[in-house]
């Protein structure tokens, strides 16, 4: 019966601690007009989320539902390469130019 209690007041607290939390604001971003400049100039955790989300997207678009990570960080590689000589470009066109 006491493990039932603390179990019930642990779950009350969690909830009403989260309502109380102030809410995070919604952010809106549109994947195709990231730049390779605007990707560059990222910090590394916000370059891997445009990463595993672009990877994610074209492997969906594909059908494809396996993550390969060696070939995702290769692409990578080619795709940041190349953004650092095409800073204007879309990010879409460069990895469309050198995703394999």
């Amino acid at each position: 019966m006491a493990h039932n209690f603390r179990l019930v007041l642990f779950s009350a607290v969690a909830f009403f601690g989260a309502a109380l939390m102030p809410a995070a604001a919604q952010v809106n971003l549109n994947m195709n007009q990231i730049s390779c400049g605007d990707l560059l100039g990222y910090d590394r955790e916000n370059q891997n989320f445009v990463k595993y989300w672009m990877s994610g997207y074209y492997n969906a678009s594909r059908g494809n539902d396996v993550l390969d990570l060696q070939r995702l960080e290769a692409n990578s590689k080619r795709v940041l390469d190349y953004c650092k000589r095409h800073k204007s470009t879309s990010l879409t066109k460069a990895i469309n130019v050198n995703a394999r």
